[in-house]
């Protein structure tokens, strides 16, 4: 059979790869624009001014303790990333494994969904890179689970008790698959599937995983996380006197839909969902919008500028590194 001309087994692959480059170009604007819906629908319920003013009210001494939960979460993550690193070489810097987690933080920012932090294999050797990505994959697994841990924590504070124990009991009956992640994650690594190059790199760097103690690594993503929600009770507590329970009911939620991949950087969303979580605990729509504001601006924004700045200055290691996938990207003079 033939369409204009052309076999039909011919015209419909063709047909099905220009839908998908064009799926593929459109969706960056697709997020802009829902960026921009759900930032002008914020400022159609909430005035500028209304927010510089609930801003102009925080309570200046609940920065301090604020800013030390950042700084002692992004210590923590940058212990356990370089720790996952050196586990399988024992020979890995600590200011290459710091500039990988930074430029993981700097790609997240502008990458939906925070996406970008699987792309820490960018910014180290290339020799390294299929071995980055798998821990860099596993790293961000076990930063989930902790996020689902404290999710389910919440439930006994915002579900009926049996919506919460049948939560723990979902968790426990995970707790086996989080404990086998490393496992999982070489398995699909040695998938046949992957390009032949590709996967006989993914295939050798796999070995490394069943190295890593999953125990240990979990706890160090629940106590970076935990700092998060630390993060967020001394935000709240500025803008207004709540106890400790309001911040972990509502924590992992706002996380959770600043995470969605169908925004910016999750604007918009993630400030809408704290504006509707916290109206529960009679916050003001304003002061709730500013919390998930420098809740971003703490702990992913602030990170993601230190990135740019340090890979700036590092500019011999870009012209040494980055030579090479710069010239493909150029493509044939």
């Amino acid at each position: 059979m033939r369409v204009l001309g052309k076999p039909l087994e011919a015209s419909v692959p063709r047909f099905l790869s220009e839908m998908k480059r064009t799926r593929v170009r459109l969706m960056p604007w697709i997020r802009l624009g829902i960026s921009a819906a759900a930032a002008a629908c914020l400022f159609w319920r909430l005035s500028p001014g209304a927010l510089r003013l609930a801003l102009w009210n925080f309570d200046a001494q609940q920065l301090l303790p604020a800013l030390s939960c950042a700084a002692a979460m992004l210590a923590v993550r940058a212990y356990k990333w370089h720790q996952l690193l050196d586990g399988g070489t024992k020979g890995v810097q600590p200011r290459d494994s710091f500039r990988s987690l930074l430029g993981g933080f700097a790609l997240g920012v502008v990458i939906p969904g925070r996406l970008g932090e699987l792309g820490r294999c960018l910014f180290s050797v290339e020799s390294d890179r299929p071995r980055v990505a798998l821990l860099n994959l596993l790293d961000r697994a076990l930063d989930s689970w902790a996020l689902l841990t404290c999710g389910v924590a919440s439930l006994f504070l915002v579900a009926p008790r049996p919506v919460a124990v049948f939560g723990i009991a979902v968790w426990l009956a995970a707790l086996p698959l989080a404990v086998g992640l490393p496992t999982l994650i070489s398995a699909l690594a040695r998938l046949p599937r992957w390009p032949k190059r590709m996967g006989a790199q993914l295939a050798a760097a796999a070995s490394t995983l069943t190295r890593v103690r999953t125990p240990r690594f979990a706890i160090l993503s629940l106590g970076s996380t935990c700092l998060d929600l630390m993060l967020l009770f001394f935000l709240l507590r500025g803008f207004q006197q709540v106890d400790f329970a309001v911040a972990l009911a509502t924590f992992p939620w706002i996380v959770m839909a600043g995470g969605l991949p169908i925004s910016l950087s999750g604007l918009g969303v993630r400030e809408g969902a704290a504006a509707l979580l916290l109206a529960r605990y009679a916050l003001p729509p304003a002061a709730a919008v500013n919390v998930a504001l420098l809740l971003f601006l703490f702990s992913a924004l602030l990170p993601a500028a230190l990135g740019g700045i340090w890979l700036l200055a590092d500019r011999q290691w870009l012209r040494t590194n980055w030579s090479s996938d710069l010239e493909t990207l150029r493509g044939p003079a």
